[in-house]
């Protein structure tokens, strides 16, 4: 029979941001000094506390158009289809833009996209 064992009990505070500016949530090191923060009031007010651990979420964007990030599979490459931006596309292209497309050929010497057709094939 199964038997639910409840353990490593904890709170998990998050920060009020409401409040504050844009730059600052936008801004990774502006969001720990804000953590530093709570956790030094935290450990100033409250009893009992063992541990204070900042904690947040990542994900990964393209740097020129934020969509998340995406890059071609060699099962992708190998079909084909819309994903795939011409004849050059590779493995660990970017799928995003065209911007981020070319960044990456430019680093491994791949052809750049051409620029007359202006659209993916």
């Amino acid at each position: 029979m199964k038997k639910t064992i409840r353990d490593n009990y904890r709170i998990e505070l998050s920060p009020d941001t409401f409040g504050h500016r844009r730059n600052i949530v936008d801004d990774h090191n502006a969001m720990r000094g804000l953590l530093a923060d709570i956790e030094r009031q935290v450990r100033r007010h409250v009893d009992g506390v063992h541990q204070v651990l900042p904690r947040w979420d990542s994900r990964d964007v393209c740097s020129h158009c934020d969509c998340g990030w995406e890059t071609l599979t060699a099962a992708d490459v190998a079909k084909g289809g819309h994903a795939v931006a011409d004849k050059h596309s590779t493995e660990g292209e970017p799928a995003c833009c065209e911007k981020a497309i070319d960044e990456f050929r430019a680093e491994r010497g791949i052809p750049l996209l051409d620029a007359e057709a202006g659209e993916r094939a």
